[in-house]
């Protein structure tokens, strides 16, 4: 028996006294409130503990038979709500509060490289900044995780590299046809960071750490039932984003190329659609040619590496 637990007891045993005998004092103390509050809906029973009171006790007065059944009672609920509340620690219940993702990937640590990065991709680009990047990608996942909610990728296209388009509008389509809509509500980012960072001959690849944490749940289009999650977890993720662009394409001042909707190339305004062209100079502008695009996107796992910095 636990030390919480014994107390309890001790203490509904004090109750049961100062029912149970003439002198004895109630205040009407809230059982329900707590961690399990919520109107005290215990929904079960006493346990099936059979207390043998002596008619002989060697007490100043007679036993009150209906002070000692509210005394056990008490102390029966006193009981179920400690144990409820160890329960519920453990993670097995759906209570709400704060939970990992998965196990996987936990001790994976990509380090914060922010400011190493910048100055070797300011060494040839002086407009690139790591804040505005930074908030650049942040906003890019939220709309990122709208967009998979909606079931409908179009709005951020432009944003991504041609092969994670297809790969994720074809995921899209395969929830579509099984009837699962996504929930995510009360999302934010915690944290996040330059971590990695590496070029080749055709292009740099910069790497991003990205903390964040939502509700999440899945529902079933035709009915509305819960299928996984529910509306109370906050979830904890980890992500890891890699951003690619061409080399030699700088960042131009005053509008972060990797923020403007604008064909990069031409100037011409680009139009959110699932074409990956410039209707007016035919340039394709999901590629990284022009401008930094997602070309990655993925929860932390085991086999996350950290990729360091290669810049050769």
């Amino acid at each position: 028996m636990s030390k919480k637990i014994a107390i309890c007891l001790l203490a509904a045993i004090l109750i049961t006294v100062l029912f149970a005998f003439p002198g004895g004092a109630f205040d009407a103390n809230d059982y329900g409130g707590g961690d399990d509050g919520g109107g005290g809906d215990w929904g079960g029973g006493g346990g099936g503990n059979d207390y043998d009171w002596d008619s002989d006790s060697s007490g100043s007065g007679d036993l009150d038979i209906p002070s000692l059944i509210i005394a056990i009672v008490v102390m029966a609920i006193i009981f179920y709500a400690s144990t409820r509340k160890k329960s519920g620690k453990s993670g097995t219940g759906t209570t709400g509060g704060v939970r990992p993702s998965s196990q996987q990937g936990l001790h994976v640590n990509l380090p914060n490289r922010t400011e190493q990065i910048e100055n070797i991709i300011k060494g040839n680009d002086a407009n690139f900044s790591a804040i505005d990047f930074l908030s650049f990608a942040k906003r890019l996942y939220i709309d990122i995780q709208t967009a998979w909610c909606k079931r409908d990728m179009v709005p951020v296209r432009v944003y991504l590299h041609d092969n994670l388009y297809d790969t994720t509008a074809a995921q899209v389509q395969s929830k579509i046809d099984q009837g699962v809509i996504y929930h995510y509500e009360s999302m934010v980012v915690n944290t996040s960071y330059l971590t990695s960072y590496r070029k080749d001959k055709q292009f740099e690849y910069l790497m991003i750490y990205l903390n964040a944490r939502m509700i999440d749940w899945q529902e079933d289009e035709k009915t509305g039932r819960i299928l996984r999650g529910d509306k109370v977890t906050r979830w904890d993720l980890r992500y890891k984003m890699t951003f690619m662009r061409s080399i030699g394409v700088t960042t131009k001042e005053e509008t972060s190329d990797a923020t403007n909707h604008n064909c990069p190339n031409c100037g011409a305004p680009l139009e959110m659609t699932s074409s990956t062209k410039c209707e007016y100079c035919g340039s394709v502008v999901t590629t990284g040619q022009y401008s930094w695009v997602l070309s990655d996107f993925g929860t932390i796992r085991n086999d996350t590496i950290d990729e360091g910095i290669k810049n050769n």
